[in-house]
């Protein structure tokens, strides 16, 4: 079957188009041709009243049976949480204890008393006794209900009582950590997982590939995603995030080898591949295609032949363009928004300098690193986004902030809503300048555009914004904080007691006299 670009598979000849509007029409029902006389009118009227009665009486019933099978539901699980407590009351012996409160826990969250299960599963959190995988189960509890503070408690727990020889418990404190935006706490969790089992955990390397991504590290995300699908070929999430990150690193064509490769897997395992590859592969296939268009176009625009750029824009495009049909329809139904991802199409002699850049950087050779960085950004036209970022965080590394800023500012210039992350790293930069302004103005913009996803970016702010003087405002940034970490099932104390000394800072600022 001959196979074409997706950019051309949604581009419908007109012919086409009026075809399917004449038989849109034909379908339609005609309204004139329905309409009965004022007689007939009425018992139609008539029947369609007491259909609607009928129906009415029907919903009523159907209504009433839910109420009563959700009356009853609630009944057995009143009466299963009773004789679970029972159970727990008459319970001698420790452990067969603490399997009961988890029982009870997870069914009281069923029921829908999540606090009470909360209530409960706090107590054995406090509770004095050496049962390391008591903590870790209680941990899964808490994360569920969506208590981080407390999981992280009992992880951190279930870990100390094994002298952190628990895997699975930093894995999953590493997790939560993340969920919050401690970036720096997540990745000792997850590096120590990691380790304990000679890295060969796959899902700690998926997680701390995530924790790479959102901290803007591509180069870093993209070797442990391949480390997971290295250990565990089957990992589909791994495959996808790998494509992506592939597709907008500027390796496309990388990207879909990989979900080849799983699909090719799948099949021969007698499976189809998960629904989740299938749309990334079309979504790097289309969102690939616009990019390819978009460069010829400003290549057009400026006059200029580059007969080197257009061999590789083709050699690309053709490499894109063998995606196959299904590709389009699962894109037009699926596809996310537009924004979310956007690749990179570079030349293979761009690529590779940055993958050089990446290696001296990994084997702690910096200004090797910086040198093959800079040359992959003038191989593609003085801007190239994944090594602007890394440059930026390398030169930061050789105590070059001012240089280091200068690279991150190139991306914000250009992309700063797509890289939303070098706004949180150019106010460090600026903040270990002693440029609390500048650092607050960033991380005000980080907040922005990532405060959700990394409330921790709050705590940022309110520091440099205290350190400029601004109590009000570092005041404001804290009780924001705070309020998001409710949201997660309750702030930590040292983030309560800020915001108290930040009052009192700010009364006693407020209570001074004014300057003449």
């Amino acid at each position: 079957m001959r196979k074409f670009p997706l950019a051309s598979k949604l581009k419908f000849p007109l012919a086409s188009r009026l075809t399917t509007a004449l038989l849109a029409c034909a379908l339609a029902p005609c309204a004139w041709a329905q309409t009965p006389d004022a007689k007939s009118g009425e018992m139609v009227r008539e029947r369609r009243a007491n259909a609607s009665k009928d129906e009415s009486a029907a919903k009523d019933e159907a209504r009433g049976v839910e109420d009563g099978a959700a009356v009853q539901a609630s009944d057995a699980g009143d009466a299963e949480v009773a004789a679970l407590r029972e159970q727990l009351a008459a319970a001698k012996d420790a452990s067969a204890r603490g399997r009961l409160q988890q029982s009870l826990a997870e069914r009281l969250a069923q029921v829908g008393r999540k606090t009470e299960a909360v209530e409960l599963l706090r107590s054995m959190l406090a509770e004095e006794r050496f049962d390391p995988q008591l903590f870790y189960n209680t941990g899964n509890a808490l994360a569920r209900l969506g208590e981080s503070e407390s999981a992280i408690e009992a992880y951190r727990k279930a870990v100390a009582q094994r002298r952190g020889n628990y895997a699975r418990a930093q894995h999953n404190l590493g997790v939560v950590l993340t969920r919050l935006g401690r970036w720096e706490e997540a990745q000792e969790a997850l590096t120590a997982a990691l380790r304990l089992e000679n890295f060969t955990y796959a899902e700690a390397s998926y997680s701390l590939g995530r924790l790479h991504a959102l901290r803007g590290e591509a180069g870093l995300a993209i070797a442990e995603w391949t480390r997971t699908l290295r250990l565990k070929p089957d990992h589909a999430d791994a495959a996808v995030a790998l494509a992506r990150a592939l597709a907008e690193d500027g390796d496309p064509e990388s990207a879909l080898a990989i979900l080849d490769a799983f699909a090719s897997r799948a099949n021969r395992r007698g499976a189809d591949a998960p629904r989740e590859v299938t749309v990334a592969r079309g979504e790097i296939v289309a969102a690939s295609n616009v990019e390819i268009i978009a460069r010829r176009e400003k290549g057009s625009a400026r006059g200029a032949k580059n007969p080197g750029a257009e061999r590789e824009l083709a050699r690309v495009s053709s490499a894109i363009s063998s995606a196959d049909a299904t590709d389009a329809s699962v894109v037009v139904r699926e596809a996310r928004r537009p924004e979310v991802l956007r690749p990179i199409v570079v030349g293979k002699q761009t690529y590779e300098l940055l993958r050089r850049a990446r290696a001296a950087r990994d084997g702690e050779r910096k200004e090797e690193a910086a040198a093959f960085y800079r040359r992959a950004i003038e191989s593609n036209g003085g801007f190239f986004a994944p090594a602007n970022l890394e440059l930026g965080y390398t030169l930061a590394a050789l105590n070059r902030e001012p240089e280091a800023v200068e690279s991150l500012l190139a991306v914000i210039r250009r992309e700063g809503a797509r890289y939303p992350v070098a706004f949180y790293h150019l106010g460090r930069f600026y903040e270990h300048m002693g440029r609390f302004r500048e650092a607050s103005e960033s991380y005000a913009r980080a907040t922005e555009l990532m405060g959700d996803d990394s409330p921790q970016f709050y705590v940022d702010l309110s520091r440099t914004r205290e350190r400029e003087g601004r109590y009000a405002d570092a005041l404001a940034a804290a009780v924001r904080y705070v309020h998001e970490m409710e949201k997660t099932g309750g702030a930590p104390d040292w983030a309560l007691a800020r915001v108290a000394n930040l009052q009192k800072k700010l009364a006693a600022a407020d209570a001074k006299p004014a300057k003449n």
